[in-house]
């Protein structure tokens, strides 16, 4: 008995596959995530910026989505893990680098033996005003480019997207 093995024809599938790709491609300058990343990191390297042009050199730009959401009165660290969006593994990290760095101080909740206050010391106070007025100046530079129309109608959009989709942000 013999066999006569033919090689199964190829699909050319590439086609298809480089139609779409192209596709992709050409959308992309438009997607809404690429512009979106694009400005992210604009915003980040104006804020390090400005607040390297204030002298704080060592302070890096993950530590403030933890610094901004301490309250006046101090926060309970698990709160302030929820608040910020981090794990707590990676808020106890970024607790222990402010607090060497001098920006914030951290003692025992007076009635959960469990839990840490964590509160902002004068130099950590300095920091917040510092980043607030680099956002709002930032905030003006964009304004300026695109007009107080535009940056209203931007802000609501965004709020309206943060609304909808972590409204726990909201409050």
């Amino acid at each position: 008995m013999t066999f006569n093995l033919v090689a199964p024809k190829k699909i050319n599938m590439n086609s298809s596959l480089d139609e779409q790709l192209e596709r992709h491609l050409a959308q992309r300058q438009h997607s809404l995530i690429r512009l979106l990343g694009l400005l992210k990191k604009d915003m980040d390297c104006r804020i390090i910026g400005k607040l390297q042009h204030r002298g704080y050199n060592n302070f890096k730009l993950g530590d403030l989505v933890l610094i901004v959401n301490i309250e006046p009165q101090g926060t309970i660290n698990n709160e302030l893990a929820k608040k910020a969006r981090i794990t707590k593994q990676a808020m106890s990290k970024v607790v222990k680098n402010l607090e060497a760095e001098g920006y914030i101080r951290t003692c025992k909740h007076a009635s959960d033996n469990r839990a840490s206050l964590i509160s902002l010391t004068e130099e950590g106070k300095k920091l917040i005003i510092c980043a607030a007025e680099s956002f709002e100046e930032i905030q003006q530079e964009y304004t300026g480019i695109i007009g107080e129309e535009d940056t209203t109608a931007l802000k609501e959009i965004l709020r309206k997207l943060v609304f909808n989709l972590h409204p726990e942000q909201c409050g």
